[in-house]
């Protein structure tokens, strides 16, 4: 007689899950009541999840689920090749919502999208060969007539960047004409970024000018703006330019890039923690400080930032602003929301990451709110050379110092 031996497996159960997905969402998540009817949005994708009948399942109406908070740092995995670039990492081409068309407002340097001459004010017709309108109802498993401005917006963004490490076919009308443009996937552009330096700098005939490529998670960053500002020491102005910060970074790398520009102990943003037992609204205002670093540049100093601003790329901006910028030019930014940890589900073997902190300006306002002094958009170079956004700073610092 043979024997056979039998594995048990743990089965999953959807109720589960939810409970365990929904409590961390309501006592952990700090952005919980920007959406303006929340409990009625949980309740309605409970009945969703619990009709789910394995890990996979729950994990993409979960993912649904946090879209409809429009959160860029709400996100769950782990991730397929069917789920999406995370945004706005995997973002190169930013479009509005105007007269029920679909309208794009701006370009990303450097990437994909520019690379393949997308005209500023095309209008966008199909992704990947599909009715947009289709898309973003299966995007928010919403009816699309349910959607409004913002979530239209939010979600076409996103779409835009296409399925993780996959090409995309955009189909365009532009000056009557309809056309259609493959493109690499978005995140091709920031991979190559990586094999290059953490950043750039330049002397505009006696204006500094210093370029982040999407490095304040990268250790190095700080020590080689030392090398920068030494070598800028001359100039009379200086000019930041933010936009090519979509991933982020830390604290460990922003805070003694912002010492340069502060001769004692000086406050830059506000924060108040969500815990399992405080929400955020009750929670103690506290104050983030940065210390100088050598050498200080006491010139004036404008920022730029647009909607490639994210993250930890926002909360120097707001920094900047606060410890005296002179001004702030470009679009507004990313609104990536918060302070972000990441939390194990482990009913459905996931992970979920969320704001748990939110963030202010040092004068109290949230930083998602925080828009630039000068608006300029498009902000970035374009395939001619043009930098509208740039040619303000530059004519802005010149207005103010003797050349």
């Amino acid at each position: 007689m043979q024997n056979f031996s039998i594995s048990a497996t743990e089965s999953f159960e959807a109720k589960k899950a939810w409970r365990e997905l929904e409590t961390i969402l309501v006592t952990q998540y700090a952005y919980l009541d920007k959406h303006e009817n929340a409990s009625a949005l949980l309740k309605e994708f409970e009945a969703l999840a619990l009709n789910t009948s394995n890990e996979k399942a729950f994990r993409d109406v979960s993912q649904q689920l946090a879209r409809n908070f429009l959160d860029p740092h709400l996100n769950l995995g782990p991730y397929d090749q069917d789920d999406y670039s995370v945004f706005p990492t995997g973002s190169d081409i930013r479009a509005v919502y105007q007269n029920d068309t679909f309208i794009v407002e701006d370009i990303k340097s450097g990437s994909a999208a520019q690379n393949a001459n997308i005209a500023i004010g095309s209008e966008i017709k199909k992704i990947n060969n599909r009715k947009i309108k289709t898309l973003l109802a299966a995007f928010f498993a919403q009816p699309f007539n349910q959607l409004n401005t913002q979530e239209i917006e939010y979600g076409l963004n996103v779409l835009l960047g296409g399925n993780r490490k996959q090409e995309r076919t955009i189909t365009f009308a532009h000056k009557g004409q309809l056309k259609e443009i493959r493109l690499a996937a978005s995140y091709d552009a920031i991979n190559t970024l990586k094999q290059g330096p953490t950043l750039s700098y330049d002397n505009f005939d006696g204006i500094g000018y210093i370029r982040f490529h999407n490095s304040l998670g990268d250790n190095r960053t700080a020590q080689t703006f030392v090398k920068a500002i030494t070598a800028l020491q001359p100039t009379r102005a200086l000019i930041i330019d933010l936009r090519n910060t979509p991933s982020g970074g830390n604290t460990g790398v922003a805070e003694p890039i912002l010492g340069h520009f502060v001769k004692t102990k000086t406050p830059y943003q506000k924060f108040r923690v969500q815990t399992k037992t405080t929400p955020y609204s009750q929670a103690v205002l506290q104050t983030a400080y940065i210390t100088p670093s050598k050498p200080h540049y006491a010139k004036p100093f404008v920022v730029l930032a647009g909607r490639w601003t994210g993250s930890m790329g926002e909360g120097m901006t707001i920094g900047l602003d606060a410890i005296g910028a002179k001004a702030i030019i470009g679009a507004p930014l990313a609104d990536l929301l918060g302070g972000i940890k990441t939390v194990k589900l482990l009913q459905s073997k996931s992970w979920l990451e969320l704001p748990f902190e939110r963030l202010y300006h040092v004068d109290k306002t949230f930083r998602e709110d925080f828009i630039p002094d000068t608006l300029v958009i498009p902000t970035d170079t374009g395939k001619d050379g043009q930098d509208p956004a740039l040619s303000e700073a530059i004519n802005y610092l010149k207005s103010l110092t003797a050349f």
